[in-house]
């Protein structure tokens, strides 16, 4: 009996190990950039060097590789490495704006096969530049490009109302969605390429070159088919209802009263015949440039009111821009399918319809403090 255990008990840990290999035998990827030369494929892999991310001696490589399909592309890098890639760690993928107008479903479902790839990693576009040249570009607030990238992405989406949920997961789950169309961030590059990719630039107090999140990408289907601006893209999050903690000016007077609110819902309504966004938000004023008195309750009540006109103008102009090109990111189609299943199978073109169909918005702010002072210091002095 004993024998037979021994034996079971040495099967088990052959059958786990059988693989096993050491973890510097892999050239482990943390960043992966796609793209076009000529009609072809180019790949480029962040390689991260070094057996620790806190090792002075780290430094990282990028490989690249030129191919008919994206598989073929990854072979060719493989070529040139010395170590196996390891795409487990990835934690971020950029594709060039000419990928992404041409379409990036082939690319998608490559991500999806991969048996090595977990699916948790953020996906970017090139604004203006190489997609290579994003993850090339080091700093001196990360171990890797791709670190800094998927850091920044992170804080930024908790802390800028203008960056949006740009997972994998996410872009997959709408891409599949009926009546939703996904929306992606960009990245631009600042500054001078081929200095930023020295790397003295993680050692200058002002670097040659660093890389800055930009306005969000519509896309229809798996194409890009148009940006939005600054002030769109908040108004997507709005009307999506993704803002974390969101900064905005409200006009008065000749100046502006800057406003924080992170505390915002966003409830739904679908008709046939129209949809309703009721938004609730509550804010506080970080800074005055205006003759306002904060002592006077109407005048607090007026500036509310001015805040809920412009939360609600971000929302009307992001709306706007996305029925004029016909893709419907606010996923309006599939609240609309899950009301009225079978009126929305007889719609031939959901973003077709989606272009005149009618959606209100009802916008309610309230200040909920003032700041720690009661009275401007303008007026205090005063």
């Amino acid at each position: 009996m004993m024998k037979k255990l021994f034996i079971l008990g040495t099967l088990l840990f052959l059958t786990g190990c059988w693989n096993y290999k050491e973890l510097n035998e892999y050239a482990i990827v943390t960043g992966m950039a796609i793209d076009l030369k000529g009609d072809d494929f180019q790949v480029s892999f962040l390689i991260a060097n070094g057996n620790k991310a806190e090792d002075s001696q780290t430094k990282t490589s990028l490989l690249t590789g030129t191919g008919d399909t994206i598989y073929n592309a990854i072979k060719d890098v493989s070529l040139v490495s010395p170590k196996e890639l390891y795409i487990s760690h990835l934690s971020v993928v950029i594709f060039s704006e000419d990928i992404a107008k041409k379409g990036i479903a082939n690319i998608l479902d490559f991500l999806l096969r991969d048996p090595q790839s977990h699916q948790n990693f953020y996906l970017l576009i090139a604004k203006d530049t190489k997609a290579a040249d994003i993850l090339s570009i080091l700093s001196p607030l990360a171990d890797y490009p791709s670190q800094n990238i998927a850091s920044n992405i992170e804080n930024s989406s908790k802390l800028q109302g203008r960056i949006g949920d740009a997972s994998f997961n996410l872009f997959i789950e709408k891409y599949l969605s009926p009546g939703f169309e996904p929306i992606m961030n960009s990245m631009v590059v600042l500054g001078d390429v081929e200095k930023g990719q020295n790397a003295d630039n993680q050692e200058k107090s002002k670097q040659d070159a660093y890389t800055k999140l930009d306005s969000l990408a519509f896309f229809k289907g798996d194409q890009l088919v148009g940006w939005a601006t600054q002030e769109e893209s908040v108004g997507i999050d709005l009307a999506l209802g993704e803002i974390g903690t969101l900064y905005f000016n409200v006009p008065c007077g000749d100046h502006f009263a800057v406003t924080v609110s992170d505390d915002y819902q966003a409830s739904y309504q679908v008709e046939k015949d129209r949809f309703r966004i009721k938004a609730e938000a509550k804010g506080t004023l970080r800074e005055i440039n205006c003759p306002i008195n904060l002592e006077k309750e109407e005048e607090i009540k007026e500036l509310e009111k001015v805040a809920e006109k412009e939360l609600r103008k971000y929302m009307v102009d992001a709306i706007q821009k996305a029925k004029s090109l016909e893709t419907d990111i606010f996923g309006i189609g599939s609240k609309y399918y899950q009301k009225y299943p079978q009126e929305f199978q007889k719609i031939k073109d959901w973003n077709a319809f989606f272009k005149t169909y009618p959606i209100d918005i009802e916008v309610h702010f309230e200040y909920t403090s003032k700041g720690t002072l009661e009275q401007s210091l303008e007026r205090k002095v005063a």
